[in-house]
């Protein structure tokens, strides 16, 4: 029964390795920097890890005919995708709380999320635009100041001290200017699929 169970294992992972994926992943797979491992999970479908030597690493599964994909960095730089959330959320939050009470960290966060935008626009692995993501960023401090717009001032300092950004958006601008642009350096200092995992 084991020698059975093992052979399948062994058809099934060879199916996962002839297998076409997707254009975008196979293309990906056959990177000279990338290292592929084929598998099955234990519901029987098909899985492939793609390791690249920039430190970040693709999990795919398929379930039928869809394909879910995980992106992880490990390069020990951080994920742009993560930190892009996190910037546009703390410069949505400051525009529509503080505005104008910090002018240096306000300049800081546009300078940090205009070389983020670069950086995603050069090596996101599905093509994306500098206004696209400057169109999302926009759109995100919007919704923010309808929320806390038109309100007392009363409701509105509330809804910001309530804001679950404040406290990432306190730390950042306590920290120093150089200790920022440190931060920054490290984070976009090796070209990779920017991806959103692991993210605080």
């Amino acid at each position: 029964m084991c020698v059975a169970a093992a052979l399948l294992l062994s058809v099934l992972a060879a199916h996962a390795r002839e297998a076409q994926w997707s254009p975008l992943w196979d293309a990906l797979a056959k990177r000279p920097d990338a290292k592929v491992i084929d598998a099955v999970n234990d519901k029987g479908e098909a899985t492939r890890r793609i390791d690249l030597s920039s430190g970040v690493s693709f999990f795919l599964e398929r379930h039928g005919d869809q394909i879910t994909s995980t992106g992880i960095d490990n390069s020990g730089r951080g994920a742009v995708q993560c930190s892009w959330e996190i910037y546009v959320g703390v410069r949505s939050y400051t525009e529509a709380c503080l505005s104008g009470e910090d002018r240096g960290f306000e300049a800081d966060l546009d300078d940090a999320i205009d070389r983020m935008n670069d950086f995603i626009v050069e090596n996101s692995l599905v093509p994306v635009t500098k206004s696209e993501l400057q169109d999302a960023a926009r759109q995100r401090e919007q919704h923010v100041k309808q929320t806390v717009g038109g309100q007392s001032d009363d409701d509105r300092r509330k809804l910001c001290e309530a804001n679950p950004i404040r406290p990432m958006s306190s730390a950042l601008r306590s920290a120093s200017h150089d200790s920022r642009v440190s931060i920054l350096n490290k984070l976009l200092s090796v070209k990779r699929p920017p991806v959103k995992n692991p993210c605080l």
